[in-house]
């Protein structure tokens, strides 16, 4: 009961300081060895060290007298460092308690940093957590993290060269349409083959077109932001626009031009005259090696798609 008294009074005269120290926004040197005497007659505790933090982050520092600085240092750090659990350490949660009244004000002032330099000099050992780093290097890095908005100018151009290649591919498909009625009844190979290869000519375009909007839309949620109308439906989205790293936008982009390969060796061969046995031996070649190109294509899509499932 005794101790609980002499609690009280303490508590009560460290609240009747508070209020004249307030009203006046003024701390002198008879006020802080008086606040010395107050918080050192009993046990410091959390409430004690958090009034501390108040009253360092309320007075200014031209009216502050320069022993509170003192003061404040030495009771923080006794307070962190001389407990019974971890003496001597800033076990996490101190680490998460310091850093979170640290931060209260937004930003570090000098006191706080006396007090970190303090306790990493007296500390056995000083969480990650109270690493801060000096304003230069936040600035840089701010800017930095803000340089990652220049990549809109590929987003934008991909978008708008993707839209140029849909419009001309269809309007290939227009003027293969029209050479066909302007046709339509003849038997001429020659205007068969004509049109194959217009139409194989606008599926190549379709297919680089769709690269593109591939790639605008990975480089925008890779530096930029997720896309939310995407993300609110995630079981129909298609797995070739999962674009969670790097590797997952080269694999979806290998896919498709993989597919612009073939489209245009399926191009070529139209218009290749084959006079000679060797012609033929080298066709049947390529296309031996874009089967094996789809085989190993199909084989590691099948390793990725079990590997998602397993997780």
């Amino acid at each position: 009961m005794a101790e609980n008294n002499t609690d009280k009074l303490e508590k009560s005269a460290l609240h009747e300081l508070k209020k004249s120290i307030f009203a006046n926004g003024f701390i002198s040197e008879a006020e802080v060895k008086h606040l010395r005497d107050l918080l050192l007659a009993g046990n410091f505790d959390k409430e004690k060290a958090e009034f501390m933090f108040e009253l360092k982050n309320s007075v200014s520092r031209k009216k502050m007298h320069k022993s509170l600085e003192e003061l404040f240092v030495e009771t923080i750090t006794n307070f962190l460092l001389d407990d019974d659990e971890t003496p001597g350490e800033i076990d996490e949660s101190e680490a998460r308690w310091l850093r979170a009244k640290i931060q209260s004000k937004g930003y570090t002032d000098d006191i706080d940093k006396k007090l970190l330099v303090n306790l990493r000099k007296k500390s056995i050992n000083f969480p990650q957590i109270l690493n801060y780093k000096p304003e230069t290097v936040k600035t840089f890095e701010g800017f930095l993290f803000g340089l990652r908005f220049v990549t809109f100018f590929a987003v934008l151009g991909s978008m708008i060269a993707s839209i140029i290649l849909f419009i001309t591919s269809s309007m290939q498909v227009y003027r293969g349409v029209a050479e066909f009625f302007d046709h339509f009844g003849a038997a001429e190979d020659g205007n068969i083959e004509h049109l194959v290869a217009t139409f194989v000519s606008s599926i190549d375009g379709y297919l680089f077109a769709t690269v593109l909007i591939i790639f605008s839309m990975g480089i925008y949620e890779l530096f930029i932001n997720k896309i939310d109308p995407v993300n609110k439906v995630l079981d129909s989205r298609p797995s070739w626009l999962q674009v969670n790293s790097i590797d997952d936008l080269k694999s979806s982009l290998g896919k498709v031009i993989l597919m612009i390969l073939i489209v245009s060796f399926f191009e070529h061969s139209l218009n290749i005259h084959y006079t000679t046995v060797s012609d033929l031996l080298f066709l049947g070649i390529g296309i031996l090696l874009i089967s094996a190109a789809l085989y190993l294509t199909h084989i590691g899509g099948g390793d990725k798609h079990k590997n998602n499932h397993k997780h």
